[in-house]
């Protein structure tokens, strides 16, 4: 039986343009009335959750927000794993010394601080609370950061993930654009993951992995998909690593068609009362 749902939001839950579907909102609600606990995780800092529309907002108390960085329950933001200033100087400079042409900007939640030269990706960053300054005043004004992102004019988030990966600076790198586009490539604390998220979160309601289902769409969420029992991939893959999941056209459409996951131990749970 499904105890407990991790639904990633961009692409998955939340479609272009800020649509949500109504079975998507539908099943989700009936679900949960059953229960079933359910936790958005998302790439998106908590400073941008704000334009949530209010019938996703209203679905769920907990969002893992930062890829697994941070999380807001109850409306109050917390910090699970920053990113150390000195680590992001060394990195930075590193990745810089592999690729010249690469720029910087810096998530801190409540804030987005970016180099001159970083090219604004609207996708992910906002600019109502964004700075521009260099990477050394990036990393020690005294605000906890939560992720690096990092953009390249000449290789796309595939190639520069692999750049980054080859630094062995042991940190989470990941990327929530397609593998062919120019979104940032993302830099975390090596605590940070959606994988890790979910497993705490798990660990923390007493459920096993088996208990779970995940709904993702990008490479970011794989961590996530790999973490609980039944892990299904809205829309087409965007690369090889994501075929090896289930795939749905909608996250109310497959809880739809595995109603038996959800549906008939609540019925039967009812009838016997």
């Amino acid at each position: 039986m499904i105890r407990a749902i991790f639904c990633d939001l961009d692409g998955t839950l939340v479609r272009p343009g800020g649509v949500v579907l109504d079975e998507d909102i539908d099943l989700l609600r009936q679900v949960t009335s059953t229960g079933a606990r359910l936790v958005f995780v998302t790439g998106r800092p908590s400073r941008c959750l704000s334009d949530l529309p209010t019938a996703v907002r209203e679905l769920s108390r907990r969002v893992v927000t930062s890829n697994g960085a941070s999380e807001v329950v109850d409306g109050t933001t917390r910090i699970l794993a920053p990113l150390n200033g000195q680590t992001v100087r060394d990195f930075s400079a590193a990745l810089r010394k592999a690729v010249p042409e690469v720029h910087f900007a810096t998530e801190f939640e409540s804030a987005f601080g970016f180099e001159p030269g970083y090219a604004w990706w609207p996708a992910t960053d906002t600019g109502a609370d964004g700075f521009t300054a260099k990477i050394s005043h990036l990393t020690s004004n005294g605000l906890t950061i939560t992720k690096l992102l990092c953009r390249s004019g000449a290789l796309n988030a595939r190639r520069l993930a692999r750049e980054a990966q080859a630094l062995g600076f042991g940190v989470t790198i990941t990327y929530s654009c397609r593998p062919e586009e120019g979104g940032p490539v993302e830099v975390m604390s090596p605590h940070a993951s959606k994988g890790l998220a979910v497993r705490r979160i798990l660990q923390e309601a007493d459920l096993t992995p088996f208990d779970a289902v995940a709904f993702g769409d990008r490479a970011n969420d794989i961590p996530m998909l790999e973490a609980v029992g039944e892990a299904v991939v809205i829309g087409v893959p965007t690369e090889p690593r994501l075929s090896v999941f289930e795939s749905a056209t909608s996250v109310g459409k497959w809880l739809a068609t595995h109603d038996e996951r959800w549906c008939a131990p609540h019925r039967e749970n009812r009838e016997t009362t």
